[in-house]
């Protein structure tokens, strides 16, 4: 059952908004599953809205009209949130461009499980490159056409290859490694973007007691400092799967495995582990984004054999 103070809160959102017609309660069915009940009057319509903290909300039905119902699960119900609000026009369109590596991709990232979490308003522009470092990406023509797209938030996650490859000139030292994250910071504030630092996501590596093993933490420690000392968001996206994975458990490496690769790659994505990853990642999304995400406060189903 959910804890008894967001029962509180609900019933609080509840009888202020009574007398003007609106209403929101909760409805149990079963052992695990829940119905919202959402009513606003016919011409004044409202949106129905979830968080898992408070912060980020994001659209469940943005224009109800008499009575709406919406079912969810009730794994993670004490973590959620609803509200019932006045609708509002939609956010201006905006552009978030993706820059990395092969691990933030179209072809075998996460990048590729991103754009169903946003909605038509945001175009997701994904220029991260396979063999890219943060060296390599300073000198592409990467670069300069995010320069010429000048989009609204930039997402950053570099480092795999910054380690250096046999294949790229592409190996930077720490101290460069930063300064060249800094580089990329700075120009994205120069046209007034938002850049979010990203950490490398964690190796689906487990001991031999079924735990996620960490990994890449010289490269996050830097992504880190660089974000504290610029105040620049950070998603770190290392700890947040290190802590899905140990839930999943190694089973979870063959669905998320990319089909045609080494069975040994720890790294690279299946759409369908893209799309876990991705959620973990607009789930972190500063909160002024939230007018732009869907679908996002849900668990995607896990592939069947």
């Amino acid at each position: 059952m959910r804890p008894l103070s967001k029962v509180l809160l609900v019933c609080a959102a509840l009888t202020a908004s009574a007398a003007l017609g609106q209403s929101l309660s909760i409805v149990k069915e079963g052992a695990s599953n829940y119905w919202v009940e959402a009513s606003a009057p016919p011409n004044n319509p409202h949106a129905l809205r979830a968080s898992d903290n408070l912060h980020l909300w994001v659209d469940i039905h943005d224009e109800v009209q008499g009575q709406y119902s919406y079912r969810f699960h009730g794994s993670r119900v004490a973590q959620r949130y609803f509200r019932l609000t006045p609708s509002t026009p939609p956010a201006p369109p905006i552009r978030v461009m993706l820059l990395g590596d092969s691990m933030t991709s179209d072809c075998c990232g996460w990048g590729q499980g991103i754009s169903d979490y946003f909605k038509p308003n945001a175009t997701v522009i994904n220029y991260a490159m396979s063999w890219t470092s943060t060296k390599v990406f300073l000198r592409s023509a990467e670069l300069d056409k995010m320069l010429v797209v000048k989009p609204d938030y930039v997402l950053i996650q570099y480092g795999f290859m910054d380690q250096g490859s046999d294949l790229v000139d592409s190996y930077t030292t720490l101290e460069e490694f930063a300064e060249n994250l800094r580089t990329i910071v700075k120009m994205v504030r120069g046209f007034n973007g938002v850049p979010i630092l990203v950490t490398l996501h964690s190796a689906r590596v487990w001991d031999a007691n079924g735990k996620v093993i960490p990994t890449w933490q010289d490269r996050n420690a830097v992504t880190k400092q660089v974000a504290s000392e610029l105040q620049t968001p950070l998603i770190d996206l290392n700890q947040l799967t290190f802590d899905l994975f140990n839930e999943l458990g190694p089973s979870c490496q063959e669905w998320m495995r990319l089909q045609g690769f080494v069975p040994e790659d720890v790294m690279h994505l299946s759409l369908a582990g893209a799309q876990f990853v991705a959620r973990l990642v607009v789930n972190a999304l500063p909160d002024s984004l939230g007018p732009y995400l869907v679908g996002i406060l849900d668990q995607p189903s896990i592939p069947q054999p």
